[in-house]
């Protein structure tokens, strides 16, 4: 039996659409897969595909195609897709054989290569870790197949790696632990850490936005050109609807944002129809006010108006401000790919973040043990979401959490603890040392400054006290005494401060939001000093 590697031509569409339909089974939402004349402009330019196959004694096992980058910041890629086979290719080495195919001509054109595998696929996990593939990321329920299922992301480094990578920034601890784990899994050099309390845009801003279409969106970009804004988004990779990244039923859709009379921002996207997915493909701004404004427009329109399960975006490296609004809005990254980013001679690596908008449990995954390692990360921080989101709530009501994303309150979230009070029961004494503070989850605390003394104060559901000692230490200048039973969330003022020192610009908004709250206080004290006198 022997087993012949060619380059498909038309000849072979019919071949290959019958392999494709065995492979995919009858539930593909993308009907038009299944009509033999879709599969033959598969293979017709413009548009068709680089596609090879693997054929043994003339049946065709396995084919696989490659998927042209729309940017040629990604000439360094070689995206491999569409990857179809019959069960025994992975037994008879057929698989394996197409795969080395791919990895001599990716070598050849000096490009990496990278594949999206389906996570119940574990025969094609085991044989792409074998040719020296490493998994780089997982994206769970990302595709609707015959049920939404999670894709594994594989990448193969065909030359030298010589990027001098940016630093890793301490404020973005959930990209750093992805990235550290990818780097040292391919045996490249570790970059360096360093706490430098990276700020993200502004989420909020004096902002028109305007849909737009993608050819006006171009014109506004080359307008913009002359301003030399910055390339922080880079989706040229995703392109396509499904896992076969079908082409769309419709044209690329743009946002336009615009402050003081003038174009300052624009964003392109794809929403696939298939997937429920609002792809982010690229972006531009003139000044730092829209980039995260505009980020955070498309995330209304995918939840809003695309009632969308996914929102995906890759991003750069080298954009550290806009991976942390990212962050603020709820995103996770789900994959980290090493030099995937061309810019000149220079190589940049980019991660990809999504937000889910469903109820997240983990998938029936069939994974091998070297993809598990890399989901289990990722599977800790979407979990990490579903914890506290209660408290989560709670807090963003709090006048002193005013400005601040879901992210940096999922990181305060972690610091509380709860703690149960009986009716009686004093949270903190006169003269103690604001060592803590208290959000009052359920119940009542009174506020007392004296013991025999009225309450001067009562507080309820959703309400903070000892705030004011807890940012200084200062003695407490009340007590508090529950008066029903309550559950309170307690933080310490060394593990806040602990926060504070990787995260400025959260203690930044505290600090500016508690001095807000000391005005208004000062400003009603006085108002009632005044009503006294008359």
């Amino acid at each position: 039996m022997g087993t012949l590697i060619r380059q498909l031509t038309a000849k072979d569409a019919s071949a290959w659409h019958e392999l494709m339909k065995a492979w995919l089974g009858q539930d593909h939402p993308d009907r038009r897969v299944y009509d033999l004349a879709w599969a033959n402009q598969q293979f017709v330019s413009p548009g068709g595909l680089e596609t090879w196959g693997a054929e043994v004694d003339g049946a065709l096992h396995a084919a696989v195609s490659v998927i042209p980058p729309s940017s040629a910041h990604r000439k360094s890629v070689l995206n491999a897709g569409r990857f179809i086979s019959r069960p025994e290719s992975y037994t008879n080495g057929t698989a394996a054989t197409l795969w080395g195919k791919v990895i001599r001509m990716a070598e050849e054109r000096r490009q990496l290569v990278v594949t999206r595998v389906l996570a119940s696929d574990n025969e094609h996990q085991a044989v792409c870790e074998q040719l020296g593939f490493s998994c780089v990321g997982f994206q769970p329920f990302q595709h609707m197949l015959r049920h939404r299922e999670g894709v594994l992301y594989y990448l193969r480094l065909a030359r030298a790696d010589m990027v001098s990578r940016q630093p890793l920034s301490e404020s973005l601890s959930q990209v750093s632990e992805l990235a550290t784990t990818v780097l040292d899994n391919l045996k490249l050099p570790q970059p360096t850490s360093v706490r430098d309390g990276v700020t993200g845009y502004p989420l909020q801003a004096e902002t028109e936005f305007q849909d737009a279409t993608h050819e006006e969106y171009k014109t506004h970009r080359a307008q913009a050109q002359s301003a030399n804004p910055p390339t922080e988004i880079s989706g040229a990779l995703n392109i396509g609807w499904g896992l076969f990244r079908t082409t769309p039923g419709e044209p690329l859709r743009a946002i336009i944002a615009r402050r003081g009379g003038g174009v300052t921002a624009g964003l392109a996207y794809l929403f696939d129809e298939y997937d429920r997915c609002l792809r982010v493909v690229e972006q531009f701004a003139t000044d730092d006010l829209s980039p995260g404004t505009i980020v955070q427009r498309a995330v209304t329109l995918a939840q809003d108006k695309f009632n969308a399960v996914y929102i995906e975006v890759d991003i750069l490296m080298t954009a550290p401000r806009l991976l942390k609004s990212i962050e603020q809005l709820g995103f996770v990254p789900v994959a980290y790919l090493p030099s995937t980013f061309s810019a000149g001679l220079d190589h940049i690596d980019v991660v990809k973040m999504v937000k889910l908008n469903m109820a997240y449990g983990q998938e029936n995954a069939r994974l091998t043990a070297h993809a598990k390692s890399i989901a289990d990360i990722i599977d800790r921080m979407f979990q990490d979401q579903k914890v506290g989101v209660a408290i989560i709530n709670l807090l963003r009501a709090l006048p002193i959490f005013n400005g601040l994303g879901d992210g940096e309150l999922r990181k305060i979230s972690r610091l509380f603890t709860q703690k149960l009070y009986k009716a009686g029961e004093r949270v903190f004494a006169k003269g103690d040392s604001g060592s803590e503070a208290y959000v009052v989850m359920r119940g009542q605390v009174d506020i007392i400054l004296d013991d025999q003394d009225k309450p001067i104060a009562t507080m309820g559901n959703g309400q903070i006290l000892g705030e004011l000692a807890f940012l200084d230490g200062a003695q407490r200048v009340a007590e508090a005494v529950v008066s029903h039973p309550s559950i309170l969330l307690v933080v310490q003022r060394t593990a806040f401060n602990d926060l504070v020192h990787r995260e400025p610009h959260l203690g930044m908004v505290v600090m500016r939001n508690i001095a807000l709250e000391l005005s208004n206080r000062l400003r009603r004290a006085n108002l009632a000093m005044s009503s006294l006198r008359h």
